[in-house]
Order: C-alpha cells, then sequence, then structure tokens
C-alpha cells in the first residue's frame, strides 16, 4: 500500500511538474508550439511503439493476455490516434479518430476480463478494429449529417474519452487487486494518458503543448511498467527454470543411484544364485548327515541374505561370529565342485551387518571362479589389532601391473573373462559403509591375486555381549 501511495504522489508530481513547465511564458516564449507538439508526438509514438512491444513480450513471458490486449490498444494509439492529432481537423479525420478512440477502448476493456482468443485471435481483433476506423474515413462522404451529429460537438467524443478513463482505472485496480507493482504502474500510465486525452477534447488547442507533455508522461509511465514487468518476468523464468534444473539433477541423482542399486542388485543375486548351484549336486549325491546339515544351513543362510537384498533391509551393527558366515559361503562353493580352503581364528567376532560380510566375500569368491577358474583358493580370517582381516587368495594369474587400483573402479574389467567389472567396485563401496577397507594386490609363491578385507572387530564393551551366529539366518 505504501508504494502504490508513492506511486500517486510520484505521478501527480510528475503531472505537476509538467503542467507548470509547459504552461510557463519562460517556456512558452522560448519554444515555439507547432515544432514542440510535432517532437512531443514523435517521442510519444515511440514510447507507444515501446510500451506495446514490452507488452507483447511480457505476454509470452507470463502466458497472461492481458499485457498482450493493452498492447493492442496502445499499437492502435500509436497508429492511428497519434497521427491523427498533427492532420487538419476534417470531419474524416475527426471520424476516424472517434472509432480509433472507441476501438482502443474495447481493446483496454478486453485487458480487464480478456476472452480466450490466443495471441492471433488478440492481434486479429486489433487488425479488424484499425480497417474499421479507416473505413471511417469515408462515412463523411456517404453520410455528412450523421458524421456531423457526432463529431462536431464534442459531447460524443467527451462520452469515449471518459470511458476510456473508467476502462484504464479499472486495469490500475486490477494491478492494485493482484498486488503488482508492474501492473499497477502500467493502469497509472494509462489513467494519465486518459485524463490528458479528456483535457485534449475539452476545448485546448491542438498545439498545446500541455497536452501533449502530459500524454508523453503517460506514455512514458506506460513504458516503465511493462518494462519492470519485463524484468520481473524474466526474473521469474530464470527462478523457474533454476527450480526446475534442481528437480531434474535430483531427479538423475535418483535415477543414477536406482540404476546403480539395480545393477548392484543384479550382481549380487547372480553371484548368490551361482553360489547355490551346488544344491543340484547336494541333492543327486549320498552325502553324510553332517555335510547334508551344514549345506542345509548355508543355503538357508544365502537365501535368507538374498532375501533381505532384495527387501532392502537396513543393515545391522551387532556383534556377530565370522565363522559361521564363512563356513555357509565355503561349503556353499565347494558343493558345486570348488577348492576352497578355510582358516578362522576361534571365536573370531566382528562388529556390523553379518550379511555384508557374507555379500563381499560372495563377490570374491564369485570373482576367484570367474579369473581363476579350478585354481585352489584360500580363505583366512585373523585379527590384527581392532580389525577383523579376511583374506581370499586364488591361483590365478593375477592382475595387470599397476591394476590393483583400476581394478577397483566401476567398469573395469577382463574381456576375456566377462562379467560387467561391478564386482569389485560394489565390494569395496559395502566394505567402506561397514568402516572397513579392500585392497586387491599380485602375490607370488605361488603366484596368484589377494584380497584383503578388513571390517571393525568388537569393541572392548562387547566383550561380554551375546553374538549372533552368522549371517542372520545362520
Amino acid at each position: 500500500m505504501r508504494t502504490a501511495l508513492a506511486d500517486v504522489c510520484v505521478t501527480v508530481a510528475a503531472v505537476a511538474v509538467v503542467v507548470g513547465l509547459a504552461g510557463s511564458p519562460l517556456v512558452g516564449g522560448a519554444l515555439d508550439p507547432v515544432v514542440a507538439v510535432d517532437v512531443l508526438t514523435l517521442a510519444a509514438a515511440a514510447a507507444a511503439a515501446g510500451a506495446a512491444f514490452l507488452g507483447a513480450f511480457a505476454a509470452r513471458l507470463t502466458e497472461d493476455p492481458r499485457p498482450r490486449w493493452i498492447a493492442a490498444a496502445l499499437s492502435v494509439y500509436a497508429v492511428l490516434v497519434l497521427p491523427s492529432n498533427v492532420l487538419v481537423a476534417d470531419q474524416p479525420v475527426r471520424a476516424m479518430r472517434l472509432v480509433a478512440y472507441l476501438v482502443v477502448v474495447a481493446l483496454l476493456l478486453a485487458a480487464v476480463r480478456p476472452p480466450r482468443l490466443g495471441a492471433a485471435g488478440t492481434w486479429l481483433v486489433t487488425a479488424a478494429g484499425a480497417l474499421v476506423a479507416l473505413a471511417a474515413l469515408r462515412v463523411p462522404a456517404v453520410a455528412p449529417g450523421l458524421v456531423a451529429l457526432l463529431v462536431e460537438g464534442p459531447l460524443v467524443t467527451v462520452a469515449v474519452v471518459v470511458g476510456w478513463t473508467a476502462v484504464a482505472a479499472a486495469v490500475l485496480l486490477e494491478g492494485l487487486g493482484r498486488r503488482s507493482v508492474p501492473r499497477r504502474r502500467v493502469g497509472l500510465g494509462l489513467v494519465v494518458l486518459a485524463c490528458a486525452q479528456l483535457y485534449r477534447v475539452l476545448g485546448t488547442a491542438s498545439g498545446d503543448v500541455v497536452f501533449s507533455g502530459l500524454r508523453l508522461l503517460a506514455l512514458g509511465i506506460v513504458v516503465a511498467g511493462m518494462a519492470h514487468l519485463v524484468v520481473r518476468s524474466l526474473a521469474d523464468l530464470h527462478d523457474t527454470q533454476f527450480a526446475q534444473q534442481e528437480e531434474l539433477s535430483v531427479a538423475a541423482l535418483h535415477m543414477e543411484r536406482a540404476g546403480e542399486l539395480a545393477a548392484e542388485r543384479d550382481h549380487e543375486m547372480r553371484n548368490g544364485l551361482a553360489g547355490l548351484a551346488g544344491i543340484t549336486h547336494l541333492l543327486s549325491s549320498q552325502v553324510d548327515d553332517a555335510d547334508h546339515e551344514r549345506l542345509r544351513h548355508a543355503v538357508l543362510a544365502e537365501l535368507g541374505r538374498l532375501h533381505e537384498l532384495i527387501d532392502g533391509a537396513e543393515p545391522g551393527t551387532d556383534t556377530y561370529l565370522v565363522a559361521p558366515v564363512l563356513d555357509g559361503l565355503v561349503a556353499l562353493r565347494r558343493s558345486a565342485g570348488a577348492t576352497v580352503e578355510l582358516a578362522v581364528d576361534a571365536g573370531l567376532r566382528a562388529r556390523g551387518d553379518s550379511a555384508v560380510l557374507a555379500q563381499v566375500v560372495t563377490n570374491l569368491l564369485a570373482n576367484c571362479d570367474r579369473h581363476a577358474p579350478g585354481t585352489p583358493v584360500a580363505v583366512r580370517a585373523t585379527t590384527d589389532g581392532d580389525r577383523v582381516v579376511v583374506r581370499v587368495r586364488d591361483a590365478g594369474p593375477g592382475l595387470p601391473p599397476g591394476g590393483e587400483d583400476d581394478v577397483l573402479r566401476a567398469g573395469v574389467h577382463d574381456p576375456g573373462a566377462g562379467g560387467s567389472g561391478l564386482g569389485l567396485s560394489i565390494t569395496r563401496r559395502l566394505v567402506e559403509r561397514e568402516g572397513g577397507t579392500l585392497t586387491v594386490a599380485t602375490v607370488d609363491d605361488p603366484r596368484g591375486c589377494l584380497a584383503t578385507v578388513a571390517v571393525p572387530g568388537p569393541v572392548a564393551a562387547d566383550a561380554a555381549l551375546p553374538v549372533r551366529e552368522g549371517a542372520r539366518a545362520v
């Protein structure tokens, strides 16, 4: 409200200054009135054209038809009304000007309650109105008496301009109601323009500098309001685009992460199912009860882990025994015909999620099968300070020279061995989530690849706590 009052006060002050300067004897004596009016009219035409362009541009930015209808009214005013003020005011010109006034009023009225015509419809209506106004130039030749009745006296013209003033006030009130500073200023400029036209019609000479100055001031206010509307619309558009880009970036990150999770889950499911392949051998072979029971527990543990992988269960943070986790995984590999040696320190415990350790070792054993098929594999689990260290070693060709870090990146793999290149990358990420580390290296005597996993061991306060056996289901 304070801003609106300030705008009104500034406008009233500007009107007073223009009226005072244009009507002062000093200015009147220094300027040729005819030249001054011509210059001011030319400037007013440029201002009206600029305001019309800005209004059309603002309508495209905001997708609001109101500025476009105002731009259409200003276009008719610039093309028809302004030139008629400097022509000889005979009956044809006055008839055309009266019709042009009516067209401007109708277009401004449409700006208050825009019809659903679209941009093309707006300019089509504007062109039709302009053609009707131009056609009025021929009416005096057909019906001179009717034209004389309408244009000789000021009554009809005054009524039209008063209607223009009322519509301009409605545009101003619409801007106030929407609490839009640019729209309010456009409405304020249109009110001043309508008042200037009323001042012109009420008997001031056509060369009156006061009227020309007020008209230019009014159009300047409209230009300022339209420019403000364009600037604000561009800022809003920039903010909207920035917000949309942020949303798209977040969505892209979510999609990327979802793709990674899907790839990880697919990879882990394949490795888990590969570990369960030995169950077919179990069902078709004669094994003693101890082996049968051990494999049964291993299969149940692996199925439980895969089920939790699918469900996306929250990772555990308890203390668990390491031996049951590794026993089950090794038993499954042995049931599939692999040669796997296992050694675990007695009573060895780790802290975290046993399913993560199972998933990590499953990936490492699957890597041994892929890159060193048929070779013996050794799994060792020991303590190293406050860490639990699990080493998985095969007797394969080892890593390429300098490839210790490269193989831990996603997508790096041996084309001859197949695979997606995700295994070690996923494994490292899983270990790091547990607060551990993963390293791989080539070793000799015999030559092979050694993967070393270090995960947190139990803290001192956990020594007296009960422990869970294995990967949740073991």
